[in-house]
């Protein structure tokens, strides 16, 4: 249990903290054949995503033992330390978050922005799986929860086959942000004409929303882990993040 709640909460973070792959979901319901290019598009994301982790999975032990000679070993902190320093990332990244959103709230993008925006608008559905694909093969490299998942893995000693289930699993949690917003969009086109036009609106202000509550919802979360190994003794997630 606590393997699958540390999956869905790194995967989640890794979906709303980038955002990007969102907006162009939502983006693409704007489009003439909305349903099927957001699905096109969600299929060729997840493809490449889960690709990327069952390939790197077999060698990343050598990326820990590569990143152990330039970073300290999580695992050699002392409990107490270790979850001091949890508890104030978690306030970090609850401030960023809130600043996040009063900083970009009443921000209005650029023109370049606009006409990209507008490119998005016209895509096809070939377009919208190679842009799937394309968004995860170059995240991954930069995908840290991807990685702290993966190496967390390694560390319960899964083989390839049950590696693969959990990847299937940070996979489907990854998507559950894009699942949710085609649930509402499927509830709330039957009942306006301008829902393409009220999507592209709201597109920037789901971007600013994201994006706060990625970061104030995981310093949340890491407060309350840190909080709950403090008063009884454990932390509320079995096993550190890193």
């Amino acid at each position: 249990m606590s393997t699958i709640v540390l999956t869905l909460t790194l995967s989640l973070f890794d979906s709303l903290s980038t955002t990007q792959q969102i907006i162009i979901f939502v983006l693409l319901l704007t489009t003439a054949k909305p349903v099927r290019n957001a699905l096109t598009f969600l299929a060729g994301l997840s493809a490449a995503y889960i690709a990327c982790g069952i390939a790197a999975y077999p060698v990343i032990d050598k990326l820990r033992i590569f990143l152990s000679r330039c970073f300290p070993s999580m695992a050699d902190i002392p409990g107490p330390l270790y979850y001091q320093s949890e508890l104030i990332t978690g306030i970090i990244m609850t401030a960023i978050g809130f600043w996040y959103f009063r900083s970009r709230r009443n921000y209005r993008p650029g023109r370049a922005r606009n006409m990209v925006l507008r490119r998005l608008q016209s895509m096809n559905w070939p377009l919208a799986l190679f842009i799937g694909l394309f968004i995860s093969a170059t995240s991954f490299p930069l995908s840290i929860p991807y990685f702290v998942a993966l190496g967390k893995y390694t560390t319960l000693h899964l083989g390839l086959v049950d590696a693969t289930g959990c990847i299937l699993l940070y996979n489907i949690g990854y998507a559950l942000p894009m699942i949710a917003v085609l649930v509402v969009y499927l509830i709330a086109r039957r009942g306006t004409n301008d829902l393409a036009d009220t999507l592209h609106e709201k597109a920037r202000r789901l971007n600013v929303h994201l994006t706060t509550w990625a970061f104030a919802g995981i310093g949340i979360f890491t407060m309350i882990d840190a909080g709950w190994y403090f008063t009884l003794g454990h932390a509320l997630v079995k096993g550190r993040f890193f």
